[in-house]
């Protein structure tokens, strides 16, 4: 259970690396020597690198992209392409293709330099059909061009989005400039009505609390309140300040009821 764990790791495990034949380092090192008939494709002798992570990394040109991968592929066995990163190296851009070898159980990566003003390179769907969706996605967020794409468009952000996030000349478009926070000034300048957000159409709710219609003196009567069995409505329009009293139909209702005379309330 142990090695089959490790087999499916992305990056094998450095720890307790065996000392026979089956280690991860005399493995790379059979891979090394598998990968020297690729000087016969590049015409440039094969430089394969240790890279942290205890696997391979070989630099490939553009033009040699496509007959190493399919190289690779039917003579090495790495039938699995998990990932297609893209980098930004502010003179050039680069591809980065991680190959998995499920036979081997080792992993390779692939390196190619493009040119920051045309960035293009061959389309790999031809060999793993899993690329369709990782070179979307690399041409989405960089603006490299795969050459010979079946459907080479944006994956992740809209159609009309403009410019390449990933790349680090992005500015955002167009440029935008927003208010400072209410956190960040004065607080009676924040909530001064001359910095306000004008013509805001505000859903008010009816009969709930903490509604703008609700702020009144406690001692007014707010909706839902019944007055000597007759329903009355909160006076809104002369609402004065916390703590005052507030003039009303409410008020003057009130005051009858307590200036009418002991005979009337006890013939009644």
């Amino acid at each position: 259970m142990e090695e089959r764990g490790n087999a499916m790791d992305l990056v094998p495990r450095t720890r307790g690396l065996q000392t026979g034949t089956g280690g991860y380092r005399d493995q790379n090192a059979a891979l090394a020597r598998d990968l020297a008939p690729i000087e016969q494709i590049t015409g440039q002798p094969v430089k394969p690198v240790l890279i942290k992570g205890d696997f391979l990394s070989l630099d490939i040109e553009r033009a040699h992209l496509l007959p190493v991968c399919r190289f690779l592929r039917v003579q090495l066995g790495f039938d699995l392409l998990s990932c297609i990163s893209g980098v930004d190296m502010l003179t050039h851009l680069e591809t980065v293709y991680h190959l998995r070898s499920l036979t081997r159980q080792q992993l390779l990566q692939l390196k190619v330099r493009i040119d920051r003003e045309n960035p293009e390179v061959d389309s790999v769907v031809s060999v793993w059909p899993t690329a369709n969706w990782l070179e979307r996605e690399t041409y989405d967020l960089f603006g490299i061009k795969f050459a010979g794409h079946p459907d080479l468009r944006r994956i992740l952000l809209d159609d009309d989005f403009q410019g390449y996030p990933l790349l680090k000349s992005f500015h955002q478009v167009p440029m935008t400039v927003k208010d400072r926070a209410t956190t960040q000034v004065d607080p009676n300048m924040a909530v001064a009505g001359t910095f306000q957000q004008k013509g805001i159409e505000r859903v008010v709710q009816k009969r709930l609390g903490q509604g703008m219609e609700e702020r009144l003196h406690p001692g007014t009567p707010t909706f839902g309140h019944s007055f000597h069995g007759e329903p009355e409505q909160a006076n809104q329009e002369n609402a004065t300040y916390v703590g005052e009293s507030v003039p009303g139909e409410s008020g003057e209702v009130q005051r009858r009821s307590v200036n009418e005379p002991q005979s009337s309330i006890n013939q009644s």
